[in-house]
């Protein structure tokens, strides 16, 4: 999580990154679309992992708008991308590394909600076994 949280702490940087890019006359227009496309799925309500489920809804936002900055920055001239990364104080690594990160959470996250789920069922059950019947058998 200390990773992660060095992660957020950048997030002012990519967006100044990706701005940067966005108005760069050398980049291709794949790149800028490919920005474009990151923007609007991070600020569009409707996406498969929704924005109100905490951390992880906004998580797939985060990894989406890092491969935009990437696929952008990939598409400038080396020139180009190595004077925005600088002028930001990040580097491709530090993209690619964040990405990684990101990544690594969300998989920590998903088996953290499983085994929870798993102790909750369990508990459930336990709890159901305890009763002596079942939900069928119960009166309303």
């Amino acid at each position: 999580m200390v990773r992660f949280a060095g992660v957020l702490s950048r997030v002012p940087r990519y967006l100044q990154l990706g701005w940067l890019l966005m108005r760069e006359q050398t980049v291709p227009r794949r790149g800028k679309a490919a920005l474009a496309g990151a923007l609007a799925y991070a600020i569009s309500p409707i996406d498969p992992i929704p924005g109100i489920i905490p951390v992880i809804g906004q998580l797939d936002d985060l990894a989406i708008l890092l491969l935009g900055v990437r696929s952008a920055l990939r598409s400038a001239p080396d020139a180009v991308a190595d004077g925005y990364l600088a002028t930001t104080g990040l580097s491709r690594e530090t993209i690619d590394g964040d990405l990684r990160t990101v990544r690594a959470t969300a998989v920590w996250i998903a088996g953290r909600t499983i085994d929870m789920a798993g102790r909750l069922g369990k508990a459930l059950l336990a709890r159901l076994g305890a009763s002596g019947s079942t939900p069928d058998e119960r009166q309303p």
